[in-house]
């Protein structure tokens, strides 16, 4: 692969690199000599994802000389848990793995999350890099490094920040992604728009982009920039970090109602964009006409699952128990503009249960 073919999204002193090329995972094993000569690692993915592109990897690998041993884990949103990291720990205890040794994370999110969090606990920490299979994280949960897993009773209630030591984003791996979980990722993507990348919603509004089309390159570098941007302020989420959460307190209510399974991750993304769009129009700080638009480019990127078998009672229960509770109530993302939006601090739960309804949670009004 060509250097001419690879773009650089990061700063020149950003605390690690976050590249992206076409057909990239064939040079990972280079990148990996590159970046951990002559170490040992662990690469941490899913039967499904070693199917569809495990023998690339270890072509790569192999070609490379890398010692790479791999770990399989549990698929589904609801296997990044504890138990899952304890059964990872074993594995790398029995093999005799050192702080010397390394992982790759190359699956989803699941399985990003999931590998740092035992990156970052390992021996108290052991280097892990980035090599993202699903385009939820590719734009969203392989950058910024938050690591961790799922409480039964709230999603990401434990991890930490542990920096990767490099992100590589290929998006020819997407072409193997089931329809629905792309679309997953095209709600997470124009979520960059509305914090503060215009442009972005004006190349996603008029309908979603495929992985084979032209604009999807550039609409993915747009996303992971706009990610950096922001991470890059406040990596450690103590102020502008927060504008990541938008529709995500209402979505992750939602995904922890349905006990992580009845939606994915971007489709509850989308829904609580939706209920942040309807409450700004609501509270007037977006015109009717405005968050008709907004609204209108959320849903199409893809249809949306009907929420009316959530309990509302669930989901709000969720809410409150999410992390985004601070000392003064509730933080809320409110947009306020086109490519804007503002942190509300002690947010009226009783107007997130209005939205929450208004989505047609628990059989209730969707309009």
């Amino acid at each position: 692969m060509s250097k001419r073919s690879v773009r650089r999204l990061h700063h020149a002193n950003d605390p690690y690199p976050v590249l992206l090329g076409e057909g990239l995972i064939d040079s990972i094993g280079l990148e990996l000599s590159r970046i951990w000569p002559r170490r040992r690692v662990a690469v941490v993915t899913q039967a499904r994802i070693e199917r569809c592109h495990g023998p690339r990897l270890i072509r790569s690998l192999e070609r490379a000389d890398v010692d790479a041993t791999v770990l399989r884990m549990p698929e589904s949103e609801e296997k990044k848990s504890l138990a899952t990291v304890a059964g990872l720990y074993d594995r790398l205890v029995r093999l005799g793995f050192t702080r010397d040794d390394t992982l790759l994370a190359f699956g989803g999110g699941t399985v990003g999350d999931t590998a740092g969090f035992v990156a970052a606990t390992f021996l108290r920490g052991i280097a892990y890099a980035q090599l993202p299979t699903t385009l939820l994280a590719q734009i969203d949960s392989s950058i910024g490094a938050k690591v961790g897993v799922n409480h039964p009773s709230a999603k990401n209630l434990i991890g930490a920040i542990y920096r990767p030591s490099a992100v590589w984003i290929d998006p020819t791996l997407l072409t193997t992604l089931p329809k629905r979980d792309f679309r997953s990722g095209l709600f997470e993507l124009v979520k960059y728009g509305f914090i503060g990348a215009p442009r972005l919603i004006r190349r996603m509004e008029h309908g979603s982009l495929g992985a084979g089309d032209r604009d999807f390159v550039k609409a993915l570098a747009d996303g992971v920039k706009q990610k950096l941007k922001v991470v890059r302020e406040d990596e450690s989420e103590v102020g502008l970090r927060r504008i990541l959460n938008f529709g995500h307190t209402i979505g992750h209510g939602l995904e922890a109602a349905g006990d992580y399974r009845t939606l994915r991750h971007g489709e509850a993304v989308g829904w609580g964009m939706v209920g942040a769009i309807r409450l700004g129009a609501r509270k007037r700080t977006l015109t009717k006409s405005l968050a008709e638009r907004l609204e209108s480019a959320v849903r199409r990127q893809g249809p949306l699952p009907l929420l009316r078998q959530l309990p509302v009672n669930r989901v709000m229960k969720a809410i409150v128990k999410d992390k985004k509770m601070g000392p003064e109530g509730l933080r809320f993302i409110l947009p306020t503009g086109f490519g804007k939006v503002e942190i509300v601090e002690g947010f009226p739960l009783e107007e997130v249960e209005w939205a929450v309804r208004r989505l047609g949670v628990g059989g209730g009004p969707s309009g």
